[in-house]
């Protein structure tokens, strides 16, 4: 009996198992099997992007406002906001000066050449400045101060002239608007309207300080007294008067040149 040949080394003469079912389908040229089974690509959308770099996005972002949008309407919305509040402000101002003029309407000057004299209100006025270095009772003022002496007169051309012999407020005024009061001393202008003479000139008298290196620029400024001084007139009668009618403001002002 002859003996089986040596299986070469490696070999095995282990049956295979048999596998069951279909074979795989093969591929073919008519569109069968596996390759015609699944579903192609659908093919991607032709774009201008070079290659390499990432195509830009075009999704519903697209459609959102960018930061600058939103800081550029902001920036608007400020702007708006300010302006309307500017006016706001100027209107309310403008409101408030007017009410403010309506009582305290600006001043009407007028310009008095150096040594005439103006009339206003059935008088006529004149004013005098003298620089003075000391007066009587009074202490040595500092090197750069001086003295001013002034002289305002009155003379009423009618009797209604006489009546309006209230006091006047009487200032010195450097053209930079600077102001100083003045100080008065005496005067002559009678009390009652009986003593009181039309034509006859009556002179209140006044003194100031101002630097010394504007005293020979300052000039005087006189606003004469509105209201009528009536003779024998009680306290009550003047209230009186005086809640039943106004008397004329007193925005008129003379400005005597020197």
């Amino acid at each position: 009996m002859e003996e089986p040949a040596e299986e070469p080394e490696g070999a095995s003469t282990q049956p295979f198992p048999s596998v069951t079912g279909s074979p795989l389908p093969r591929p073919s040229a008519t569109g069968t099997g596996t390759a015609a089974a699944m579903p192609a690509a659908a093919p991607a959308a032709p774009t201008d992007t070079p290659p390499g770099e990432r195509p830009p996005r075009e999704t519903a972002a697209a459609t959102e406002e960018t930061p600058p949008t939103r800081r550029r309407r902001t920036v608007l919305r400020a702007g708006a906001t300010i302006v309307f509040v500017g006016l706001g402000i100027a209107v309310s101002t403008w409101n408030g000066y007017t009410v403010y003029r309506t009582g305290n309407p600006a001043d009407r000057i007028y310009t008095v050449a150096a040594g005439g004299a103006m009339t206003l209100m059935h008088v006529s006025w004149k004013s005098s400045v003298e620089q003075v270095d000391s007066l009587p009772g009074q202490k040595p003022l500092p090197a750069d101060r001086q003295w001013l002496k002034i002289k305002v007169t009155r003379t009423a051309l009618d009797a209604e002239g006489i009546s309006l012999r209230g006091d006047p407020q009487v200032e010195i005024r450097h053209s930079d608007s600077r102001v100083w009061k003045v100080l008065p001393e005496s005067d002559d202008v009678p009390d009652e309207a009986k003593d009181h003479r039309i034509g006859t000139a009556y002179t209140y008298n006044m003194v100031a300080v101002v630097p010394r290196k504007l005293a020979g620029q300052v000039e005087v400024h006189v606003r004469p007294a509105t209201y009528d001084v009536v003779e024998d007139e009680s306290v009550k009668d003047i209230f009186k008067k005086a809640a039943e009618q106004k008397d004329p403001v007193q925005d008129q002002v003379l400005r005597f040149r020197r």
